[in-house]
């Protein structure tokens, strides 16, 4: 495996273990809270054309690197719960990415 794609692979798994943990989501890039944002709209209208926009906005997102490997990953796992019928879970793992970026002094 290549040193850089060894690098993500590695960030993917140790977030996912802070997210087991009860450690909740990182701040994550501008694009990523955009992203977050449209889906848990989306989710709550249930909306599956504007699922597909979402998705394409992570795409564009990977291309232009404006989302880090494992905010993509976190993205995309939303959808596919939306995408298999489960949009409650979908929306409330959205709105956990959001209500995460909340910095209290």
């Amino acid at each position: 495996m290549a040193p850089k794609r060894l690098s993500i692979t590695i960030a993917i798994f140790l977030s996912h273990i802070l997210l087991m943990l009860g450690c909740g989501y990182p701040e994550v890039s501008p694009k990523t809270y955009e992203c977050a944002k449209a889906l848990y709209s989306v989710c709550n209208q249930k909306d599956i054309h504007r699922l597909d926009i979402v998705e394409q906005l992570i795409s564009e997102g990977e291309a232009e690197e404006s989302l880090r490997p494992a905010e993509s990953q976190w993205l995309r796992e939303i959808v596919a719960t939306a995408r298999s019928g489960e949009w409650t879970d979908a929306a409330a793992e959205a709105r956990q990415i959001l209500d995460d970026q909340i910095v209290e002094h």
